[in-house]
């Protein structure tokens, strides 16, 4: 049958002159056929031709299911569908299956499950530049989530030094109530230092002091598979995805605040996907070990703003600080024994003590002794007023403006 080609050559030469006996002597056709296309103004048109049934459409179903199982040699699925009576020929087959090797070739993956208080998996996760204090910071969050209850603790930061990550586990602990026995990581620099001969982790000294004091063993997972600890890659996602957009802070203490609260309402009380059940409720089944009496002590003071109320945050817990301090801008310190000192100015302004039972707020009456007649009084020099002072005057102006005569 002529070709579209064909055609527009031969329309186009004979309009340049060319003879339909030339025509037909240079395309191989008859003398017929070129005036019947000289003719016409349309294309030649071919009609699909019915699929013809193949000897492979009978066996199929049967392939797929193979495939589906992570079969894809076509010797092994030759093999199985000529003992079911296929006779038909192998490249048939490859043609068939090719499409379909990327579609169904995933590495299939066990779910991890543990048992209560066996596991916990921690990691760092980059939530965004937010405006805090006025000024735009990067904020980092610190996620624990515990394997058998998926119970999610976190704790959001501006570094991610060594320090500030044990002051996170700590946090954590305390939210928690306990530790598990073990706890998973990447391979983070604050952890690990690298792998010797045999690719086992070497773990950072004060890092190690840090987890034998609390009796858990990390665990450093293999580089480039994040699957084995996707328990907290996945909490890290849904804190991103579900609490963060929309939101304002006024600072970190406040970003922080508003995480606790939404962990506490939406995080920790809705029904998980994975276990059905709500991590809260498990959380109660988790056999963690204990605390121990006294945090591990650190060596550095963490900036705190002193909130209107008199307080700083610190761990999940409000610490008082007297009251001429609200609005300014502390240092909180962590001593040996759980001992919590507050910084002003190089100056101990107060001093704590970490709770050992679940008080999210520590109070020292004499931090507000004198704020009612501070009204009428300057602070010490350096310090912001928490009132304004206002002016006393003789009540006879005020009766000098009512008119009354003494």
């Amino acid at each position: 049958m002529i070709r579209d080609v064909e055609v527009l050559e031969i329309r186009d030469k004979y309009e340049k002159g060319m003879t339909v006996v030339d025509l037909a002597l240079e395309y191989g056709y008859c003398d017929k056929t070129i005036r019947k296309w000289l003719k016409r103004k349309d294309m030649p048109r071919y009609k699909k031709r019915s699929k013809r049934p193949s000897k492979l459409d009978p066996y199929k179903e049967y392939i797929m299911k193979r495939m589906v199982e992570g079969v894809f040699n076509c010797e092994v699925l030759i093999r199985e569908i000529r003992e079911q009576g296929y006779t038909g020929g192998k490249t048939i087959l490859k043609d068939f299956v090719a499409p379909f090797r990327k579609q169904f070739k995933i590495t299939a993956v066990r779910r991890f499950e543990t048992k209560p208080g066996e596991q916990m998996q921690a990691d760092w996760g980059y939530l965004g530049t937010f405006l805090l204090d006025g000024r735009l910071r990067k904020v980092y969050v610190f996620v624990i989530v515990l394997g058998y209850s998926r119970y999610l603790v976190a704790y959001c930061t501006n570094t991610m030094d060594l320090e500030t990550l044990l002051l996170c586990h700590q946090h954590c602990f305390t939210m928690t109530g306990g530790i598990a026995k073990q706890i998973v990581y990447d391979n983070m620099k604050t952890v690990t230092i690298g792998r010797d001969v045999e690719h086992k982790p070497i773990w950072q000294t004060r890092f190690m002091d840090f987890a034998n004091y609390y009796g858990f063993r990390p665990i450093a997972h293999t580089p480039y598979k994040p699957r084995s600890k996707g328990k907290v890659e996945r909490a890290i996602d849904y804190i991103k995805n579900n609490f963060c957009p929309g939101r304002h802070f006024a600072d970190l203490t406040d970003l922080n605040q508003q995480l606790q609260h939404w962990l506490d309402t939406v995080a920790n009380v809705r029904i998980h996907g994975t276990t059905g059940c709500r991590p809260i409720d498990r959380l109660e089944q988790e056999a963690l070990q204990p605390l121990p009496k006294q945090t591990f002590p650190t060596a550095v003071r963490l900036p705190r703003k002193a909130s209107r109320d008199c307080y700083v945050s610190y761990l999940g817990v409000l610490f008082s600080v007297p009251w001429a301090y609200a609005g300014c801008n502390l240092e909180v310190e962590e001593l040996a024994g759980g001992v919590i000192k507050i910084w002003w100015h190089n100056q101990v302004i107060a001093e704590h003590e970490l709770p050992r039972d679940n008080r999210r707020r520590v109070t020292q009456s004499d931090h507000f002794n004198g704020l009612s007649s501070a009204q009428r009084e300057n602070r010490a020099s350096g310090l912001r007023q928490v009132y304004p002072v206002v002016e006393q005057r003789s009540l006879e102006i005020y009766e000098q403006f009512a008119g009354i005569q003494q």
